[in-house]
This record gives C-alpha cells, structure tokens and sequence, in this order.
C-alpha cells in the first residue's frame, strides 16, 4: 500500500497460518480489543489469503490483508513489509497470541514520543519486571539493545523504512550477519534477534523502551514461573495464578486460544 493512502492509528497482528492456527488467535486477539478499548479503535490482521482466511475475521477486523508471497527465509521474515502491509501512518503490532485487558487509549502519547518504540522489558504475573535472560544471553552477551517484536509502535517514516529493510537484509544474510556476535551458534532466524541487530547496525539503540511502557506479560515458564490456572471472568479481568494481569498478556501457549473462549469474548463485542 502507498504511503499516500494510509491513514490513521491502528492495531495490526499478523496471522500466518502454518501448523500453528495463528488465524484463530488473531481473531481473540481483535476481539479483545473490541472488548477492552472505551474507544473505537481500527484493527487490521495479516494472513496468507484474505479469500480463504477464518471468516470471522471480516467480521471483527477493519482490515484483513494477504500477505503477497515472495522468497522468505520463514514467516517470521515477513515482518520487514510491515510499513508496506499496514494500512495505517501509526501502526501498533501486536503478536497474534496475546489478549489486552486494558485500554491502550493513554499509551498513544507514549509511543508518540519516538517514530519507532519497541517494548524493550516485560513482565511477569506479578507486575514485577520479568528475569528474561534465560532467553536473551545472545543480547545480553553482546549488549544489543532488548528488542520484543512482540509490541511495538512505528510511524511511516523514511528512517524506519531503511530499518524494515535492513531487517530483511538480517533475514537474507543471517548466517553471515549472526556470526558476527559472539554466542551466534544454534540461533535460527527470528524477529526479536533480528531487530536488535538491524538496530544496532543502524545506530537505532534508542529505539527500544528503557521505560516502563510498552510492555506486556510474557507468559514464558523462565519469565514467569510454573503457572497452573488463569481465568477469565471479563475481557478486562485476566487472573493467572491468582494474579490480576493488567497489561497485555502474552499466553504462548497457542492451545489456550480456544472456540469457548473465542465464543465468549464474542459476547462482549
């Protein structure tokens, strides 16, 4: 889509399905938004073919955009044409496998402080700041900047084209550019490495929120802990392990996205 006819603020997830029914947690995920949000909000979802998607996405979303196929190392890869894909001037990305039980309606002047602002800390149940270097040694090890993919916010701008596309250069090239860090070995291509990466290349470091918005609950067993239940009485009341979570929550765990629970969110909308 040209720049010219983008418009607006809005959320946008992507949804490609492969083994994993990325559509179906699209479709909570937009519906959560529904749910929470005091204000109208625009919702636009990525998949592999608009045509045939989940119907219901028509439904829920403003937008429901095919991905247009071209080589890709996986499909994470097709995070680079976000600026390309997004029908929106502001675009907040979510992943497909999180529900936000607040609004996000005071975040905007947040994330409008900076043309690019990457969640860059979670959290755990608790409201504490998560223990992620389990999963972060590379980054840490070589001192990138914490880059989740997971939420961030990006304006169309000449500067954060050049860093989508030095993202998909990563991509193409990531067994040479990985090596060039020191604990490169048995890291496969993937978004939160590559942006941190595109990111330092660029001089961009700053990119990434050193404060405490955005962020989220990554609900990974080394962020959180052993968790045992979560309940959800309202979109806005998640409770996990007795916790109520209130910013987004990463679930992980695809298999929590399910038709009853998809059929109550639907009630709310």
């Amino acid at each position: 889509m040209h720049v010219d006819d983008k418009n607006g603020f809005g959320y946008l997830t992507f949804a490609l399905n492969s083994d994993v029914d990325y559509e179906s947690c699209a479709l909570l995920w937009a519906l959560s938004l529904r749910a929470t949000q005091k204000l109208p909000v625009k919702i636009a979802v990525v998949v592999n073919d608009a045509k045939s998607c989940r119907s219901e996405l028509h439904d829920v979303c403003d937008h429901v955009i095919s991905v247009p196929k071209r080589p890709v190392v996986n499909n994470m890869q097709y995070e680079a044409d976000i600026l390309h894909l997004t029908p929106f001037k502001e675009t907040v990305k979510f992943e497909a496998d999180m529900l936000v039980p607040c609004d996000l309606e005071i975040w905007k002047h947040r994330f409008r402080l900076q043309d690019l602002c990457i969640t860059g800390s979670v959290q755990n149940h608790k409201r504490k700041k998560a223990n992620d270097l389990r999963y972060r040694q590379f980054i840490n090890e070589n001192l990138l900047p914490n880059a989740y993919n997971g939420l961030y916010y990006v304006r169309v701008t000449k500067q954060n084209v050049a860093f989508f596309k030095e993202l998909d250069r990563i991509f193409n090239n990531w067994d040479d550019e990985i090596k060039k860090f020191r604990l490169w070995r048995d890291h496969e291509p993937s978004t939160d490495f590559g942006m941190s990466m595109a990111l330092r290349n660029l001089g961009m470091d700053d990119c990434v929120s050193t404060t405490s918005l955005p962020t989220f609950v990554h609900n990974k067993e080394h962020c959180v802990g052993n968790w045992q239940y979560f309940s959800i009485p309202k979109p806005d009341q998640i409770i996990v392990n007795g916790a109520k979570i209130t910013v987004p929550w990463h679930y992980h765990d695809k298999t929590k996205c399910t038709e009853d629970l998809i059929s109550k969110y639907k009630a709310y909308v």
